[in-house]
């Protein structure tokens, strides 16, 4: 949920609801990405004065469109600081004292009246003239069990503090977040960073330690799953290609077109000027069992060729020749159909313009380093392997 500008200087003029608005708007911010700075600390002078610091200073950062503290308005409350000697001298006790006084504030119920089946509590409490400022309170009268009114003023010190309305908490600690906004045409890891060094430029104060969190935490928690399913999609990819071609050759040779994958799809997301997001890693994902089906095609041909009776560098330019045709005709619809995808302008096109993106690139990128490098290394791998057999068979 956004804020209006013309909305947020009204709200600006009624402090109780503009920290309602940002509280309760302001933190989700209709899925816009944020850097949080959750700040950890018992003392509530020392985490307000912190985070207002720091709030400052991310208001700096270029991209970062709004900061927000959650920690909202304090609120004014009356209290009573009880002298327990007191109380015991005058045989009391602090169950009872205050008792009195919430009876006389918010009311005790005395006995109920009854209109046609209906029952209405009757509470009976001060009236307002008698309970609105501190010397009121200090008239309170409050009676021991002998009868003996005490005036509360004898019985401990009524003062006024300011309390904060809300206080968070998170792992059984209290915490206030400092929330900076990622402006639109900035990138979350750059806010993130900045935000890093406000942190190591400000100095913490005892007691107090910060993490950053939001969706720049979330990422990071994001990209880490996805590496590890890259690393397993990338065993299993090996696992059964080695199983079908009954090597651990071969199929290491064909995943040599994954890293040029990659390289092809980074080149184009940063000539494209698009963000390494979500999006782009699941599109390298994708990409790891996508571009091993051409060199799958080609190695499988070029050992059908050598079963055939051809030597390795006829089996091998007779499978580029033969396979050429379905290489490409297989990658070019891949990469014509990521098309649309990758230069979408619709609503929410932008969260997949990633993933096109990268699929496109990288798969282009592999198809013309497969088509070149993938037959090489398959003729030298060959050579080396008889060469080693029929060193074997002399010895």
């Amino acid at each position: 949920m956004e804020i209006a500008d013309g909305v947020r200087e009204k709200l600006k003029q009624h402090p109780e609801l503009y920290s309602y608005a940002v509280t309760t708007g302001g933190m989700n911010m209709g899925g816009q990405s944020n850097v949080t700075v959750e700040v950890y600390g018992y003392d509530f002078d020392v985490t307000d004065k912190y985070a207002a610091e720091v709030a400052s200073k991310m208001r700096k950062i270029k991209g970062c469109t709004e900061v927000n503290i959650s920690r909202t308005e304090y609120a004014s409350e009356i209290q009573v600081d009880f002298d327990r000697k007191k109380l015991a001298e005058n045989g009391l006790n602090l169950a009872t004292a205050s008792t009195f006084i919430q009876n006389r504030f918010s009311g005790a119920i005395a006995s109920f009246y009854r209109e046609d089946g209906d029952e209405y509590y009757i509470r009976v409490r001060y009236a307002p003239e008698f309970r609105q400022s501190l010397e009121a309170i200090e008239d309170i009268t409050v009676y021991n069990n002998m009868g003996n009114g005490i005036k509360i003023r004898e019985l401990g010190t009524v003062v006024e503090r300011q309390t904060p309305p809300v206080i968070q908490r998170k792992d059984r600690e209290r915490v206030v977040n400092v929330v900076g906004i990622v402006g639109s045409g900035a990138a979350l890891s750059q806010i993130a960073e900045a935000t890093k060094q406000v942190l190591e430029t400000t100095e913490t104060p005892a007691g107090i330690s910060t993490t950053l969190a939001g969706t720049y935490q979330d990422q990071q928690e994001s990209f880490g799953d996805i590496k590890l399913l890259m690393i397993l999609i990338v065993v299993l990819v090996y696992i059964v290609m080695a199983s079908q071609f009954e090597s651990f050759t071969y199929p290491f040779v064909i995943m040599f077109s994954i890293p040029f994958a990659f390289t092809g799809a980074l080149i184009g997301l940063a000539l494209t000027k698009t963000a390494l997001g979500l999006m782009a890693l699941v599109g390298l994902m994708m990409l790891i069992g996508i571009v091993v089906k051409n060199g799958i095609v080609l190695i499988d041909y070029t050992i059908l060729c050598r079963e055939r009776g051809m030597s390795i560098n006829q089996a091998v330019v007779a499978a580029g020749h033969s396979r050429l045709r379905p290489v490409l005709m297989t990658s070019l619809t891949a990469i014509l159909g990521m098309i649309p995808l990758a230069i979408g302008k619709g609503e929410g096109a932008e969260m997949w313009n990633a993933l096109g993106m990268a699929v496109a690139w990288g798969l282009s990128f592999s198809t013309l380093i497969t088509l070149v490098l993938i037959p090489i290394l398959y003729a030298s791998f060959a050579h080396f392997g008889v060469w080693r057999k029929g060193r074997k068979n002399q010895m």
